[in-house]
C-alpha cells in the first residue's frame, strides 16, 4: 500500500484520536483502545514506511497517550522531599569542582584583605567607609562594639539583610552568564571585604567579642554566598565548556544545575537573615551557647552540603545519565529554513545560534566593546568625551550634541557588527556563500540610515520615535539580505509578510530589548552595587584622573556590550522570523512536496 493511501484511509481515525488527546473526560479505557489502534498502525509504519514522515507522527501520537494511561497524580509534597533528600546533593556533586573554587577564592581574598590591612592600616577605610569606621569607633568608646547589630528591631533588622542578602545571592548567581568572571570579581570583592572587616575588630583587641557576634549569623551568610559563587559558577560552565554538547544545550543543562543550587542556598540565606535580626543583638548570651551555635552551623553546612552530597552520588552509578537530560549521542534538530515556528520556537532558536556559534557573536561584541572604551575613556585632550564627573550614562553613547565623535565611534561599530552578522548568518541560516556585495551595502545603507537619523536628532521625542523605528529597519536590512531585493521591495515585502503577523515581531523585539537591559543591568549591579568599581580603581591606581578613566571606560563597556547584544540577537531573530513568515505567505517548500507526492503517484 503507498503511503498516500495508506494515510487516507487511516486520516479520519487519527484526526478522533487527536480530538480525544485534548479531552480531560476521556476514560482509562477509551485512551486504552486508542493506543492499541494507533500502535498497530505504528507497527505497521515500520514496517513498510520506516523513513517516512508517517511514523514520526504516529510515534507522537502513541507517545502522548502512553503518558496518559500511565499517568499518576503528582505529590507535590514527595517532589518537594525528594529535591532535599536526592535532587539538591546530587546537582552538588556534580557540582563540586565549582564549590571548591568558589571555596579557595573566597578564602583566598578573605586573606588577601587581612593581609593588605595589615600592611596598610588605610586600606579599610576604602572598603568599609569612613561613615562606618567612625560608627564602630564610637559604638568601642561607648562599651559596646557590637552596637550596630542593636540599632534597630528585630524585623526592621531582619527583613532589609534578608531582601539584599537574597539579591547579592541571585546577583552572584546570574553573573555566571559573563563566562563566569562577573562571578569570580563578585566571590573577590566579597572575600576581601569580609577579611578586612574582621580584622578591623582584631585591631581594635576584639577578635573574640567580634568573631562571636559576626560569625553567630555569618557562617551560614558567608556559606550561602560561597554557594551562590559555585552555582554561579557552575552556570558559566556550560558556556566555557560545553564539551561534546552543543553550547546551547551545555548551558541549558549547567543553567539547571546552578538554578536548583540558588533554590537551595534561598532558606539558608533566610536563617541567616533570622539569625542576624534576632539572635546577633544577644550579646550577653554566655559565650559558650554562641560558640556551640557557630559550631553547630558549620557542621550543617558541611554535612548536608560536602559530605551529604558524596554520600547520596555512591548509590548512584549512573549519575551523569540523571543529572546530564541531554546525552551526547541524541540528535539536535537544526534550524530548517522551510519550517514554519511560532514565537517560542523563533526564541529557542534565536538562543540556539547565539550560543552554537558564540565564539563569533560574544567574540565581536566584547572585542567592539573594549575598543570603544579604550578610545573614549583614555583620551587625554577630551576629544571624546570630558571626563570630570567620572559618570558615562546610556545616553552618552549615542550624544553627538556634546561629544560628536561618540556617535560616530557608535555608528561605526554597530555597522561593522551588522557587516559581520549579516554575512554570518547569510552564509549559516540560507547556506549560501554567494553573497551580493551590491545587496549587502544596500541592506547596510538601510539601517545606517535610520541609526545615524537616531544619534544626529536632538529632539528627545523624535529621538525615541526614531528609536522604536529601528526594529522596522533592521527587519527591513534582513529581509534585503536574505531576499536579495531592493529597498523599495524590502519595505513592500515586510507589509506582506507581517500581515497578521505583527505579535511576532513586535514580542521578537521587546523580548531582545528586555534581555539586553538585563544583561545591563547585571554588569552594572556587579560594579556598582557590590563596590567592584572603587575595590579595582582602588588596586590598579591611586591618581584621581586615572581612576575617572577606568570608571568611565568600565561604563562605556557595560553600555557597549548591553547595546550591541541587543543588535546581534534581534539579528538572528530577525533572520529566523524571515523565514518563517516567507514559508507561512508564500508555502514554497509546501507545494513543493505536494509536486513530489503527485509525481510519486
Amino acid at each position: 500500500m503507498k503511503e498516500s493511501d495508506f494515510i487516507n484511509q487511516n486520516k479520519l481515525k487519527w484526526t478522533e484520536v487527536e480530538k480525544n488527546l485534548t479531552k480531560k473526560d476521556v476514560s482509562p479505557s477509551d485512551t486504552s483502545k486508542l493506543f492499541i489502534q494507533i500502535a498497530d498502525d505504528l507497527s505497521y509504519a515500520r514496517t513498510f514506511y520506516k523513513n517516512r514522515s508517517v511514523k514520526i507522527y504516529l510515534n507522537e501520537i502513541a507517545k502522548f497517550l502512553f503518558n496518559d494511561i500511565n499517568k499518576t497524580k503528582q505529590n507535590y509534597f514527595k517532589s518537594f522531599t525528594e529535591f532535599w533528600k536526592t535532587g539538591l546533593p546530587l546537582v552538588m556533586y556534580v557540582s563540586r569542582r565549582s564549590m571548591l573554587i568558589s571555596f579557595l577564592v573566597f578564602v583566598s581574598c578573605f586573606i588577601l584583605g587581612v593581609v593588605t590591612s595589615r600592611y596598610d592600616p588605610e586600606f579599610c577605610k576604602s572598603i568599609l567607609s569612613s561613615n562606618y569606621i567612625n560608627m564602630t569607633n564610637e559604638n568601642i568608646t561607648k562599651g559596646d562594639p557590637m552596637a550596630v547589630y542593636k540599632s534597630n528591631t528585630e524585623l526592621e533588622t531582619f527583613l532589609p539583610i534578608f531582601v539584599n542578602n537574597i539579591r547579592i545571592d541571585f546577583i552572584t548567581f546570574f553573573s555566571g552568564i559573563l563566562m563566569s568572571i562577573g562571578t569570580l570579581f563578585i566571590m573577590v570583592v566579597n572575600g576581601v571585604m569580609v577579611g578586612v572587616f574582621q580584622y578591623f575588630f582584631i585591631t581594635k583587641g576584639l577578635f573574640w567579642e567580634s568573631f562571636l557576634a559576626i560569625w553567630t549569623h555569618g557562617t551560614l551568610e558567608i556559606s550561602a554566598i560561597i554557594l551562590s559563587g559555585g552555582a554561579g559558577l557552575t552556570l558559566g560552565s556550560g558556556l566555557l565548556f560545553p564539551g561534546t554538547h552543543a553550547r546551547f544545550t551545555a548551558f541549558k543543562n549547567s543553567g539547571m544545575n546552578g538554578l536548583k543550587i540558588i533554590i537551595g542556598v534561598a532558606p539558608i540565606t533566610l536563617i541567616a537573615a533570622f539569625i542576624e535580626g534576632f539572635l546577633t543583638r544577644h550579646t550577653e548570651i554566655p559565650d559558650i551557647i554562641r560558640f556551640s551555635f557557630i559550631l553547630l552551623s558549620l557542621s550543617f553546612v558541611l554535612i548536608y552540603f560536602v559530605w551529604y552530597p558524596q554520600y547520596v552520588a555512591k548509590k548512584y552509578p549512573n549519575l551523569n545519565h540523571l543529572i546530564d537530560e541531554n546525552p551526547v549521542y541524541k540528535n539536535h534538530r537544526n534550524f530548517n529554513p522551510h519550517e514554519i515556528l511560532e514565537i517560542d520556537g523563533l526564541l529557542k532558536h534565536s538562543f540556539k545560534i547565539l550560543f552554537k556559534n558564540f565564539k563569533h557573536f560574544g567574540g565581536l561584541i566584547v572585542a567592539l566593546s573594549i575598543i570603544v572604551s579604550i578610545i573614549i575613556s583614555y583620551d587625554s585632550i577630551n576629544l571624546f568625551y570630558e571626563n570630570s564627573n567620572q559618570i558615562f550614562a546610556p545616553v552618552d553613547y549615542v550624544n553627538y550634541l556634546n561629544y560628536p565623535l561618540i556617535g560616530l565611534i557608535s555608528l561605526a561599530s554597530i555597522i561593522y557588527l551588522k557587516f559581520k552578522n549579516f554575512v554570518f548568518l547569510k552564509k549559516s541560516i540560507s547556506q549560501h556563500n554567494d553573497i551580493d556585495v551590491k545587496v549587502l551595502l544596500l541592506s547596510l545603507l538601510s539601517f545606517f540610515t535610520i541609526y545615524a537619523c537616531f544619534i544626529f536628532i536632538a529632539n528627545n521625542e523624535l529621538k525615541l520615535f526614531v528609536f522604536l523605528l529601528l526594529p522596522v529597519f533592521s527587519f527591513i536590512s534582513s529581509i534585503i539580505i536574505h531576499q536579495n531585493v531592493s529597498f523599495i521591495k524590502g519595505i513592500t515585502l515586510m507589509g506582506g509578510l507581517l500581515n497578521k503577523q505583527w505579535s511576532k515581531f513586535i514580542v521578537g523585539a521587546f523580548f531582545s530589548f528586555f534581555i539586553s537591559w538585563i544583561l545591563y543591568i547585571a554588569l552594572c549591579l556587579a560594579t556598582e552595587y557590590l563596590y567592584f568599581e572603587n575595590a579595582l580603581v582602588w588596586i590598579l591606581t591611586d591618581n584621581e584622573l586615572t581612576a575617572g578613566k577606568i570608571k568611565i571606560g568600565v561604563s562605556v563597556f557595560q553600555i557597549s556590550v548591553g547595546f550591541l547584544f541587543y543588535i546581534s540577537f534581534y539579528s538572528i531573530y530577525n533572520s529566523l522570523l524571515f523565514y518563517t513568515l516567507k514559508e507561512v505567505n508564500t508555502a514554497e517548500h509546501l507545494i513543493i512536496k505536494i509536486n513530489h507526492i503527485k509525481a510519486s503517484k
